[in-house]
């Protein structure tokens, strides 16, 4: 039994059993096995490049964009894709060539999630600074030590 409030709900034998079942047998939780530094770094190369597929490959699915307006689900990687190839000709519409990952923050790390934030600093064809975007994500690691972007929150963007 198991009492929430003044209402008493019952819970049957067969699905505790099972609840502690599914407890026994769960997987551990697996080690990154990269630093978030160099996942970021990975990251910000695919970005650099343009290598839609690499960026879709980064991206947990589903994975959650939040913004100031609201939250879009990204359930596959043609999305993903789709969205960095128009993102690709308005960077190089304004001679942004390359992007590096700067000021990681790790606000906290538990086996299997990193939630932190970082600064996205666009570079011109001579790797100098012509702006930066700073970002919040939450990556998770999967059960093969790989990470990916589950959440992405640009902390600039207002739209």
């Amino acid at each position: 039994m198991v009492l929430t409030g003044a209402n008493l709900v019952l819970i049957p034998a067969t699905g505790l059993a099972d609840l502690v079942r599914s407890v026994e047998h769960m997987e551990p939780i697996p080690n990154a096995t990269e630093t978030i530094e160099d996942f970021f770094a990975r990251y910000t190369g695919y970005l650099s490049a343009g290598d839609l597929t690499g960026l879709a490959d980064i991206y947990h699915y589903p994975a959650l964009a939040v913004t100031a307006r609201g939250c879009l689900a990204i359930t596959d990687p043609e999305q993903t894709r789709d969205f960095f190839a128009q993102g690709q000709s308005y960077y190089r519409s304004r001679q942004i060539q390359g992007v590096r990952a700067r000021d990681v923050v790790t606000d906290v790390e538990v086996p299997g999630v990193w939630v932190g934030r970082l600064v996205l600093e666009n570079l011109d064809g001579e790797a100098q600074p012509v702006g930066q975007e700073r970002n919040a994500y939450q990556v998770v690691t999967l059960g093969d030590g790989t990470r990916r972007i589950a959440v992405t929150t640009p902390l600039d963007a207002y739209a």
